[in-house]
């Protein structure tokens, strides 16, 4: 097993645009190989933990984003504040349209904004990744870090919407 790097792992180049579907298959394939199951010690435990992990890492752009800048050698924090004020006007009124509707077709309008605004981020973070514009790339992915979040949050709205129309149909 290659532990060099996560991508290194899964059989993927170092690039920020992956295969998804060839990520998935590798780590199906790792799962399958590395499983506590199959040998009881804690190398293996460790090795399913490991891959499990770096699955998370690769699978989100912003997480993803930060890792491609830690191997560059660039610190990343993504706590430190955004200090886009354009950016944090436009969150704001997101989370506040999100917060305020039960309306599922108001809601996949938001996070089809949310995915569009995620786009360019990640378009923006190649870009400067690319050209080592380190600090705009890191900007970057701090903004894909906060769009990450409120799809969640989208996403967590929409399924509590789902499961309560579900409910009714207990009543009917």
């Amino acid at each position: 097993m290659n532990k060099a790097n996560f991508f290194g792992l899964f059989g993927l180049p170092i690039a920020f645009d992956i295969d998804k579907n060839a990520l998935k298959s590798a780590l199906l394939s790792l799962q399958k190989q590395h499983h506590p199951d199959r040998d009881a010690n804690k190398a293996s435990t460790n090795q399913a933990s490991l891959i499990n992990h770096a699955y998370q890492v690769l699978s989100h752009a912003d997480s993803r984003a930060a890792y491609l800048l830690e191997l560059s050698g660039q610190a990343v924090d993504l706590s430190q504040s955004i200090n886009d004020w354009d950016f944090l006007d436009e969150m704001m009124d997101l989370r506040i349209r999100l917060d305020t509707t039960d309306d599922k077709m108001v809601l996949d309008q938001i996070s089809n904004q949310v995915h569009a605004l995620s786009q360019e981020q990640s378009t923006r973070f190649m870009q400067n990744y690319q050209n080592h514009t380190w600090a705009e790339a890191i900007d970057a992915t701090r903004k894909l870090q906060f769009l990450g979040k409120l799809l969640v949050d989208i996403d967590a709205k929409v399924t509590k919407l789902l499961s309560q129309g579900h409910d009714d149909d207990l009543y009917v």
